[in-house]
C-alpha cells in the first residue's frame, strides 16, 4: 500500500477510536478522584486480525468501565484489611489533672466561704464596745459615736473608730482600739484634765495645763475659776486648719501662770485675767492684784507685791490697782488716778 494514502484502514480506525475513549475516561478521573489519580489502564495487547474485525466499544461500555476504576482507586483490592483501618475512629476526651491551680482555687473558695460566715453569722456581730480609762465620758456616750453596733468584728476599722471619738469629744486626746474575734472591741481613752474654768463674755470652758480648751463635762475637782475681761494672747502652736480635737487657748507660759498663783489667791478672793495688766485676782482689800502675762519670777513678784501692801497698809493708803508685771518697777495706783 502507497505511504502517501490518505485513507485509513479498518484496524487503524478502531485502534485510534479506543485510544481517543481512553484519552476522554482518564481526563475524566483526574477531574472526579481530585488528587486520587487511578492506575493507568494496561495498554492492550495486539489481536489478531480475526478480533480487530470486532465492533467498536459503546459509550455504555467505556461509563462502566470508568466506575469500577473509580471504585478500584478508592478501595483496595488486594490482600485483607488492616486491622488499623477497620477500627473505629477513638473520641479523645480531655484529660483532667489535679495540680496547682486547682489548690488555689480550693483556697479561694474557702476564704470565700469564711468571710461571709464572719459577716452573716450573729456570733461575730459586735453590740458595744468595753471602754476604759473614761473619767467624766460615760461609756454610753463613747458607744454612741463609734457606729459598730450589729458591725462584724472581721471588717472593723480601729483608725475610724479612733477618728470618731476624737471627733466627738473634745477632752480625750488619746484612744487606742483594740479588736478582736469572735466580737469583742476594747477601747481604752485618755481625757485631758481641767486645771481652770476660763468664764469670757457669759460662756464657760475649761482649760488643761497645756492650755488646750474644751467643753465642761461632768464635775472635776480643785478646778480655779479666771473671770477674763478679754481674750487671751493667741498661742504661738494653734493650728487653723485643725478639724477635731481640742485647740490650744492658752499660751504654756499663762497656763503656768494659772497653776503657780492659783495656790496664792486670798480667801474670798477670785483669780482674774486682764489683757492689758495680765493675770490677778480681785483682793478682798479692795484693790486689783496683776502679776502680767507669764510665770517667770513669779516667786519675786509675790514677795514684791506683799511687801508694797505692807507698805500701804502702814500709810494707810488704799490702792485701786497694784501691778507686779515687772518686779524690778512695780506701781500702785489709788482712787481717782489715771
Amino acid at each position: 500500500m502507497s505511504p502517501d494514502r490518505l485513507t485509513l484502514t479498518r484496524s487503524e480506525a478502531i485502534r485510534r477510536r479506543k485510544e481517543d475513549d481512553q484519552k476522554r475516561v482518564d481526563k475524566l478521573t483526574q477531574k472526579r478522584a481530585g488528587t486520587l489519580k487511578p492506575a493507568a489502564a494496561p495498554k492492550p495487547a495486539a489481536k489478531p486480525r480475526a478480533e480487530r474485525a470486532t465492533p467498536r466499544v459503546s459509550s455504555a461500555v467505556s461509563r462502566n468501565r470508568f466506575r469500577a476504576r473509580y471504585d478500584v482507586a478508592a478501595l483496595p483490592v488486594r490482600g485483607q484489611v488492616s486491622a488499623a483501618h477497620a477500627q473505629a475512629p477513638a473520641i479523645s476526651l480531655p484529660k483532667i489533672e489535679f495540680g496547682p491551680r486547682w489548690f488555689s482555687m480550693l483556697v479561694v473558695i474557702a476564704c470565700v466561704a469564711m468571710l461571709y460566715f464572719y459577716v452573716t453569722e450573729p456570733y461575730f456581730l459586735v453590740q458595744e464596745a468595753v471602754i476604759e480609762g473614761n473619767q467624766r465620758v460615760t461609756s454610753q456616750d463613747i458607744n454612741s459615736v463609734l457606729g459598730i453596733a450589729n458591725q462584724p468584728a472581721a471588717l472593723l476599722n480601729p483608725g475610724q473608730i479612733e477618728y470618731n471619738i476624737l471627733a466627738s469629744f473634745p477632752e480625750i486626746y488619746g484612744a487606742y482600739v483594740q479588736v478582736e474575734l469572735p466580737a469583742q472591741v476594747t477601747i481604752t481613752i485618755a481625757e485631758r484634765q481641767p486645771m481652770a474654768a476660763w468664764v469670757q463674755d457669759g460662756q464657760t470652758i475649761w482649760v488643761d495645763a497645756q492650755g488646750y480648751a474644751f467643753p465642761p463635762r461632768g464635775l472635776a475637782q480643785g478646778l480655779v475659776t479666771v473671770t477674763a475681761a478679754g481674750a487671751p494672747p493667741t498661742p504661738t502652736n494653734l493650728n487653723v486648719t485643725q478639724t477635731i480635737g481640742a485647740r490650744p487657748f492658752l499660751t504654756a507660759e499663762l497656763s503656768a501662770a494659772i497653776a503657780t498663783l492659783s495656790p496664792h489667791v486670798p480667801v474670798g478672793a477670785a483669780l482674774v485675767y486682764d489683757p492689758q495688766y495680765g493675770l490677778g485676782w480681785s483682793d478682798p482689800g479692795g484693790w486689783q492684784a496683776y502679776f502680767g502675762q507669764n510665770n517667770g519670777d513669779m516667786t519675786a513678784k509675790l514677795q514684791v507685791y506683799q511687801a508694797l501692801v505692807e507698805m500701804l497698809t502702814a500709810r494707810g493708803t488704799q490702792p485701786s490697782l497694784i501691778s507686779v508685771e515687772y518686779p524690778d518697777s512695780p506701781f500702785y495706783r489709788v482712787n481717782g488716778d489715771n
